[in-house]
């Protein structure tokens, strides 16, 4: 599938889901996003990376072929709570140095959540 019927798929009332790779200090961290716009994302995970540490991240987005490949720096993170919609378990990535079209896509795919400025005070 291409990246705009990928973007023709998340059109529908479904969340753009993607699974997210962060590679920092020598370290992976993984987890899950539904919540992220072109300037950063919100990543559901047990175990964040550390307040402010800088690296690379890989989204993988369901309908796409390719992962997109950016860089960020963890600007908000929480190992406790429940891990529910008031208290995410995670880190808030802001993202860094993004070219035009990879913000356009990522904008185009983030306009499809309805909660994209709520959570957005956790990646910005």
């Amino acid at each position: 599938m291409s990246e705009q019927e990928g973007l023709k798929e998340a059109g529908g009332e479904r969340k753009p889901h993607c699974q997210v790779v962060f590679e920092a200090d020598g370290k992976t961290f993984s987890g899950t996003s539904v919540h992220f716009n072109e300037r950063g994302i919100l990543v559901m995970c047990k175990n964040p990376a550390r307040l402010n540490a800088k690296g690379r991240l890989l989204l993988r987005f369901k309908g796409f072929n390719n992962p997109v490949e950016l860089t960020g720096e963890v600007v908000w993170a929480n190992i406790y709570g429940a891990g529910d919609s008031l208290s995410p378990r995670g880190m808030g990535i802001k993202f860094t140095g993004v070219d035009r079209e990879t913000e356009r896509v990522l904008s185009e795919l983030s306009a499809h959540d309805a909660l994209a400025n709520v959570y957005a005070c956790y990646y910005t």
